[in-house]
């Protein structure tokens, strides 16, 4: 009797440390990796729902937010960003669980090398690891690390991906490690992608998601250009006309009615409109085309019955312009016509 006692204690004893040795396991904390760190959003294909990105409320600073790693740079050959390389509103494809789903708003699309080829040698895994961890102390979750399938880029088709640069961080040789972050703030989504080819160099894009602003419809009176000559001997005129020829489009029209109205309450007034455009395409062929656009609205004020002798017409071309031709909207503030006075 005395063995079985000792032996049924043995067992408990035994059972009891099985069990406590399980509570344990289970009530470990597991270390999150970025893959677990995924939302639902990104699993089984399932359309992605930026609300189940966890907020951040960590201040990310200026865009594009992160400084390249130690010893990288950012640009062809880490020669340094340019103007170009970041633009008001653009779109990109990134992936999230292989799907490639596109974003539109502020980019920047940039390069990123050694700062020093001689003394350094392009490591992808030091690179992708120090964006990792910047990315995740800053709130930001991993939406992509898995291959994209070769059936998505041809979905997209090349026409998006490389013709219009929407898929600039995608190479389309490294398919299978493409990684893809999101950063979410209360005011701001941020998306980050990049591909990483080792010992070579690597590519990547940083998008705050928006929208494009509405223009406002601001109508131009004769009123208002005479406050503005009277102030600055001149009135810059935005005047459409049909691309790339001199020919008035409607709205084109009704603002040179309004010259005409301002012409005609002022006999004694008298203007050179001048004409420019910016710097997109052959100069030569734009100074002509400022020309003829200058001489159009010249002609159809004379037809209204404004004296041809108050009038003058020339053109500049992408000369003197308002601002530097780095956008497209800044670019279409430089296609423009002055009123100046003489």
């Amino acid at each position: 009797m005395k063995k079985i006692v000792i032996c049924i204690c043995i067992a408990l004893t035994a059972f009891a440390c099985k069990q406590k040795a399980k509570t344990v396991e289970n009530t470990e904390t597991p270390v999150a990796t970025v893959n677990e760190a995924k939302t639902d959003s990104t699993k089984n294909n399932d359309v992605f729902d930026i609300n189940k990105i966890p907020i951040s409320d960590h201040d990310l600073g200026e865009f594009p937010y992160l400084s390249a790693p130690d010893k990288y740079g950012y640009g062809d050959y880490a020669g340094g960003m340019r103007k170009t390389d970041i633009s008001d509103f653009d779109k990109e494809y990134f992936a999230v669980n292989g799907k490639l789903i596109p974003q539109e708003g502020k980019s920047c699309k940039v390069g990123i090398d050694v700062l020093n080829s001689q003394t350094t040698q392009f490591n992808s895994l030091i690179v992708e690891k120090s964006f990792e961890k910047a990315i995740l102390a800053l709130g930001g979750v991993q939406v992509n690390n898995v291959p994209v399938p070769q059936s998505e880029i041809e979905r997209i088709g090349n026409k998006e991906l490389i013709d219009k640069h929407y898929g600039y961080s995608i190479d389309y040789n490294l398919l299978d490690d493409v990684k893809t972050y999101v950063i979410r703030t209360k005011d701001k989504v941020v998306w980050i992608q990049f591909s990483l080819l080792n010992k070579e160099s690597g590519r990547i894009t940083f998008l705050e998601q928006g929208k494009l602003e509405t223009l406002a419809i601001k109508k131009i009176t004769a009123d208002q250009m005479k406050a503005d000559i009277d102030a600055n001997g001149k009135a810059v005129l935005n005047i459409n006309f049909d691309t790339n020829k001199s020919s008035l489009q409607p709205d084109g029209q009704t603002v040179v009615n309004e010259i005409g109205t301002l012409l005609k309450a002022n006999p004694n007034l008298k203007l050179s409109i001048e004409g420019y455009t910016d710097n997109v395409g052959n100069p030569a062929q734009n100074k002509q085309l400022s020309i003829d656009r200058a001489n159009t609205v010249v002609n159809y004020l004379v037809a209204i019955g404004i004296p041809k002798h108050n009038l003058k017409a020339n053109g500049f071309g992408a000369e003197k312009p308002l601002v530097a031709n780095d956008t497209d909207l800044n670019r279409a503030r430089n296609r423009r016509v002055e009123l100046v006075k003489f």
